[in-house]
Formats: C-alpha cells, structure tokens, sequence
C-alpha cells in the first residue's frame, strides 16, 4: 500500500489515500464519541432496552432547523426515509 523506503517519495495516490483513511478514522471517531455520550446519558433516563437502543441509535441525528425548513433546496426533502419506507 504505501512505500517502506523513508527515501521515497510519497506519491500523490498515496497522499489522497492516506487523506481519505485520515478523514475516516476521524468521522468514526466522532460517531463513537457521541454513541458513548448518549449511553451514558440514556442508561439512567430509560426503562426499556428498546428505549435504550433507540437513544443510542439516534446519537448522530442532528435537528431539523427552521432554516432546514424554509430552505428552497431542502424544504421539499424526505426527511425521515426510514419511516417512508414502512407506511409504503
């Protein structure tokens, strides 16, 4: 993958590749950050494992904001697609 030699040039491949696994351990990173938050504020705020769950699987939504709403390019966007997807 990426060249052994410290002489060697790195080459411009190998930087985009190495700027992408960056960004991604970051992103993960991030979203371990904030499941562990939110399971360690829903283990005393629930009664239910579903509840539980659903907490922790919702850690990384972000609220829709009033500008969300009145924006012309997201207004008329399907917010919620998993929902969609079981009334259809």
């Amino acid at each position: 993958m990426f060249s052994t030699n410290i002489n060697e040039e790195i080459t411009a491949e190998e930087l985009q590749h190495l700027s992408k696994l960056c960004l991604e351990r970051i992103r993960v990173g991030e979203l371990h950050c904030l499941r562990n938050d939110a399971k360690l504020r829903a283990v005393n705020n629930t009664k239910t494992y579903d509840e539980f769950k659903d907490i922790v699987d919702a850690a990384h939504l972000k609220p829709i904001t009033k500008q969300d709403k009145m924006n012309a390019k997201t207004r008329n966007r399907l917010w919620n697609k998993a929902a969609a997807e079981v009334d259809d």
